[in-house]
């Protein structure tokens, strides 16, 4: 294939999103689109794929101009597309879904499903751990991702877009992703790979192409981009480094006391969880994705009523079992999934960022006063657009990431629960985030903050507990020393020791 993006332009309101694209993609080759967050990178791919459609500019596929209205007229030209925010539906079984990708669907589910997926080699290539017959709702997130893939290949696609496929992949999962994308290319597939991971560039990339403000300011061979390159064409000369946690006092009081918590979730739970978090503390969680850790995210948080246990904070017991107490101002929470479990799509992002404490505003809010206080701060955290009365839904997946954020950090909480607080952000966001949560640490609160990165964790936190199948494993301060007892305690080897 070979595709052709000329003068594509859109405007949504008086944001104009993609300001007059060029962009080439050939098959046989991995095309890296990279930006900050609402660059226009996903809403161009969109554009490709049919669920916008474009303002101005012409798509030619293949020497032969292409009007493309719908996905379902995308994938007849042979474009797929894996999106950032997932389509699988929770309650079907694997099978089930991707039976429904099929275009002869429904007359493929139920029992036919069986015969129309039973021997379908993308799912097997991609996650062979992942059972078809096992409900959606059962499986960690990166899972959940695979099979989104695999949904997309079962069309067979010559263009395949994947946007921020990495995000929530674990390091295993992010290489053999890599490997599978190389084979794509290889067997004559055009790949467009969205991402804003310089590791991404490096493993698959032939080709960049880099977006600002909606417009393409930098193409060519990957070789040619090295990664200090790269960073300025994408976000200029900001200083992007992350900052460090203060030090913590020997004698800082516990602030949070995690005690012998066992909760269940739909696909995991954890098992007499005990935890200390002392005030001013980033405790770490580390682990393999799908031990537990949604479950002590949301049994934290408050939103899952645990099965024993508690979570005390300064004293009191806000989460036990039959007992929850408000959280607004005390708890802070940044979900793993955002887009499912932290706004609201089709309320306006003013009334999102005021969704832990509609109880206290007044029968007639003043409109006006809402409003411009919403717009400072999404400016604050760059959310873009800092439109308070567009729809949250049709913010990209790390302007979500970005309203959670400025919602649930903009108070002085005694603890902050952190699943995954910057997947989906690019670096100069994630950088920003950082200052933001650490600084709340600085204040005096407790931070639980859940990861995959290692080497964040390693960096950034003043200790790290592991977390295997819903155990802790065990707890050491945050030191290289450690990483090897860390590794060892994520695989199952409790018997390791501390170094």
């Amino acid at each position: 294939m070979h595709l052709q993006l000329r003068s594509i332009a859109k405007r949504f309101g008086a944001i104009l999103a993609v300001d007059g694209v060029d962009l080439d993609v050939d098959g046989g080759e991995v095309l890296a689109l990279l930006g900050e967050n609402g660059a226009g990178k996903s809403t161009l791919m969109k554009l490709l794929y049919g669920v916008h459609r474009p303002d101005a500019g012409q798509v030619t596929i293949d020497g032969r101009a292409t009007r493309i209205d719908s996905p379902r007229d995308a994938m007849a030209s042979g474009i797929g597309m894996v999106f950032q925010q997932f389509s699988v539906i929770p309650a079907l079984t694997v099978r089930e879904n991707l039976a429904l990708a099929h275009a002869s669907t429904p007359w493929f589910t139920g029992r036919g499903a069986r015969r129309a997926t039973a021997g379908l080699a993308p799912l097997a290539a991609i996650a062979p751990d992942v059972p078809m017959d096992a409900r959606v709702s059962s499986l960690s997130v990166g899972q959940m991702q695979l099979v989104e893939l695999a949904k997309a290949l079962q069309q067979d696609p010559r263009l395949l877009i994947l946007d921020e496929p990495t995000a929530v992949l674990g390091d295993d999962e992010v290489r053999r992703l890599w490997s599978l994308i190389r084979g794509f290319a290889t067997r004559g597939l055009a790949v467009v790979l969205i991402t804003h991971k310089l590791a991404d560039v490096a493993a698959c990339a032939d080709r960049v192409a880099v977006m600002r403000r909606g417009r393409v300011v930098a193409s060519g061979a990957a070789r040619d981009f090295d990664a200090t390159r790269l960073l300025r064409t994408m976000v200029g000369e900001r200083d992007l480094a992350a900052p460090s946690t203060a030090p913590l006092p020997a004698d800082a009081p516990t602030r949070v006391w995690i005690r012998g918590l066992s909760a269940r979730g739909p696909g995991s739970r954890i098992d007499g969880v005990d935890l200390r978090i002392a005030r001013g503390e980033v405790l770490g969680i580390a682990g393999v994705s799908g031990h537990g850790q949604d479950v002590l995210a949301d049994a934290c948080a408050g939103v899952l009523s645990p099965d024993a246990g508690e979570v005390i904070v300064d004293g009191e017991t806000l989460f036990a079992p039959r007992q929850r107490a408000p959280r607004a101002g005390r708890v802070a929470y940044i979900p793993e999934q955002p887009i499912r479990n932290a706004v609201a799509p089709d309320l306006p992002l003013a009334l999102n960022l005021h969704l832990d404490r509609l109880h206290t505003l007044p029968a007639i809010p003043d409109r006006r006063r809402m409003e411009a206080d919403a717009r400072a701060l999404l400016t604050r955290f760059d959310v873009r657009p800092a439109d308070p009365t567009m729809a949250a839904g049709r913010l990209s997946g790390g302007n979500l990431q970005k309203l959670v954020a400025a919602r649930e950090l903009c108070g002085a909480p005694a603890l902050v629960v952190a699943s995954h607080p910057t997947m989906g952000l690019d670096l100069a966001a994630s950088a920003f985030l950082y200052h933001q949560l650490f600084a709340l640490a600085q204040a005096g609160s407790a931070v639980l903050w859940i990861s995959e990165d290692l080497d964040d964790l390693l960096h950034h936190a003043h200790r790290i507990a592991v977390l295997h199948r819903g155990r802790i494993a065990g707890v050491v301060p945050a030191d290289q020393r450690h990483r090897q007892t860390i590794g060892a305690w994520m695989t199952g080897h409790a018997d390791a020791e501390a170094a």
